[in-house]
């Protein structure tokens, strides 16, 4: 029998969270970079698997086979809208810096590795599925599909206090900011990662599949890396 405790609400979408946390920081910690996308992507797959086996439905987690189609194509216009945007802020010399980042000034095997393993293993696989996928379902089996992306959105923006953190120094246009402008840099990023949150969300409700967001998710941050890429070497 399940405690009542157990029973709450939030208990099971704070539990996620706490492992969340737990995760990352063990990470950071104790893990080599180059290890990152395939423990992400392990994580991912298990976590998948136990949430298929904790009750979870597949359609409720987005993994309905007869919704692969229509989850693909809605993931694909919705990347290559964003592309294009990309592509013309590289090409415009007045905003390209936006888009310089050291991290991006590694070789052709580095980049193609980044394209097409870290970005979508490392990490598009395991936020699509531990956001859209176990956490948007849990909440969603406890109140409405927009509240539950609310929800799920919020803590995504929080996942990337830690990334945004560790990274301000390499991008050309956030290099020089002052304590209070790094301060705000997060704030602003949290915000911003709440707001995309909300997208892929959206891309998940209205694609009806998890395949929906992943796509989109990868695909647009392999082409910012990859113009990223360019605009350095360019």
């Amino acid at each position: 029998m399940i405690p009542p405790f157990l029973r709450r609400r939030w208990v099971a979408p704070a539990a996620v969270v706490v492992a969340l946390a737990w995760f990352v920081a063990g990470r950071s910690l104790w893990l080599p970079s180059a290890a990152h996308p395939w423990v992400n992507g392990a994580l991912g797959v298990t976590v998948l698997v136990a949430a298929l086996g904790g009750g979870l439905t597949a359609r409720e987690l987005g993994l309905e086979r007869s919704e692969v189609g229509r989850g693909l194509r809605f993931g694909l216009a919705a990347w290559a809208g964003v592309a294009a945007v990309l592509v013309v802020v590289a090409l415009v010399p007045a905003t390209r810096g936006l888009l310089r980042d050291d991290r991006a000034e590694v070789g052709v095997g580095a980049m193609v590795r980044q394209v097409l393993i870290v970005i979508p293993l490392g990490t598009a696989l395991l936020e699509e599925v531990v956001f859209r996928g176990v956490l948007f379902s849990i909440a969603a089996r406890r109140t409405t599909e927009w509240r539950a992306a609310a929800a799920s959105s919020v803590v995504f923006g929080l996942w990337h206090v830690a990334p945004t953190l560790s990274t301000l120094g390499s991008n050309e246009a956030t290099a020089d900011a002052t304590a209070l402008g790094e301060v705000l840099l997060v704030v602003a990023m949290v915000a911003a990662m709440t707001g995309a949150g909300l997208v892929f969300s959206w891309l998940r409700i209205r694609g009806r599949s998890l395949v929906a967001p992943f796509v989109f998710h990868a695909g647009v941050n392999a082409t910012a890396f990859a113009l990223a890429w360019a605009v350095v070497r360019g």
